[in-house]
């Protein structure tokens, strides 16, 4: 596995796996068993860097979003991992109710508003929470 830093900030930069496993199903369409299965095979691997966002499951048969998230906090809970693992989310993309419509009529949250700039910094367009050093 390779590996790079995110974050500019020497106090808060992280080395993750540049493999991301997305958990957007975990704990709604994807059962509880087969979802630890698939964690476990890629911290096996070598894998660090784990995204989910409590809004994914919302769409999913009356999910109320936060069901990957609770999956993931058991599993990490259940297999003693800690700080080695980085989980990725999205702040503020939960859904209000169904059928609202956030910015551009997109039907996501009603209320939404982009993460502050990181200084000398570029966010991702998916994961609000982390930053990275812009390229120069």
């Amino acid at each position: 596995m390779r590996y790079r830093t995110i974050g500019a900030d020497p106090a808060t930069r992280r080395e993750v796996s540049v493999l991301s496993l997305g958990a957007m199903l975990f704990g709604s369409a994807t059962d509880e068993a087969t979802s630890y299965a698939i964690l476990d095979r890629y911290v096996e691997a070598g894998g660090t860097f784990i995204d989910t966002s409590d809004n994914y499951a919302f769409w999913v048969d009356g999910g109320q979003g936060g069901q990957s998230e609770k999956l993931l906090g058991r599993w990490r809970r259940s297999r003693g991992v800690g700080a080695e693992i980085v989980i990725a989310t999205k702040l503020g993309a939960r859904p209000l109710s169904p059928g609202t419509t956030g910015p551009g009529g997109w039907s996501g949250p009603a209320r939404w508003s982009p993460p502050p700039a990181c200084p000398g910094t570029r966010c991702s367009s998916t994961t609000a929470v982390t930053c990275r050093t812009a390229p120069t």
